[in-house]
């Protein structure tokens, strides 16, 4: 006869040691010793798990948690705040609704993020959508990559569609796709608050290379643009533009050197 596979509640204040369990419930403040095998787990306080989590179904932050290993999960929330020493894996979807910090790898079907997500190994999403403000410390990889607020990407953005709203200082190293589109915005309505826009120039994009079919920008920064369809907007400095078929390019933006190829 197979044994039954206990829930694991910790109230209040205290800890337990790693294992298989069904659920896992942190109410209050707890502390979970060695690697853990679950089909759901949930913090609603502050937790951490000294070991690896997988978890079958869902992972649920509310409040403060740290993970100090691997996690492997369908999905993956965070209410607050929530800090992963290894790789995260969710089959599912990655919901941020405050900070959650990464030092691995992030692997995921669709990402959501209001708040703020860092990443200090590389992102791969089927979409990404943040409002607020992500950092990977290498390459992003998706689909479909939004963002309303600010980015920071120390290696390649490379989606199908890139859409940037530019409401913080944004940097990349290179950014490639079929469809990008970079404008800059008046005010971001984030978790309820209307944000004022950094003044002046600080809201643009930096780049060194933009790569794409389709591609429209506006308060960016680079060293060479390169596309089918070019379309230079308001506020750019681009050292070069290479272009396939069309070429458009606002008075109030300054191109050093352009050229069809």
């Amino acid at each position: 006869m197979e044994n039954k596979v206990e829930d694991l509640k910790i109230y209040g204040s205290g800890s337990s040691s790693g294992g298989k369990y069904n659920k896992i419930r942190i109410m209050g403040e707890g502390k979970i010793n060695g690697d853990i095998e679950c089909k759901d787990f949930k913090i609603n306080g502050e937790g951490t798990v000294d070991g690896n989590l997988n978890a079958a179904n869902n992972v649920s932050i509310m409040g403060e948690g740290m993970l100090d290993g691997n996690i492997d999960c369908t999905d993956f929330k965070v209410n607050g705040e929530g800090g992963v020493d290894g790789n995260l894996k969710a089959e599912g979807k990655v919901t941020i609704r405050g900070e959650a910090d990464v030092k691995g790898n992030l692997k995921v079907q669709k990402v959501k993020v209001q708040g703020e997500l860092e990443v200090n190994g590389e992102l791969v999403a089927d979409e990404a959508k943040i409002t607020g403000n992500i950092r990977t410390g290498g390459d992003c990889n998706a689909e479909i990559f939004t963002v309303e607020g600010g980015l920071t990407i120390d290696g390649l953005l490379n989606a199908d569609i890139v859409k940037i709203n530019l409401y913080w200082p944004c940097k990349v190293h290179e950014i490639g796709g079929s469809e990008i589109t970079v404008k800059k915005s008046g005010k971001l309505s984030f978790l309820g608050l209307k944000l004022i826009v950094m003044p002046g120039e600080q809201n643009e994009l930096t780049a060194d290379i933009i790569e794409g079919d389709s591609v429209y920008l506006e308060n960016t920064t680079a060293k060479i643009v390169r596309g089918t369809d070019v379309t230079i907007g308001s506020g750019c400095k681009i050292e070069q533009v290479e272009y396939k078929n069309s070429f458009k390019q606002d008075e109030k933006s300054e191109i050093i050197d352009t050229k069809k190829i």
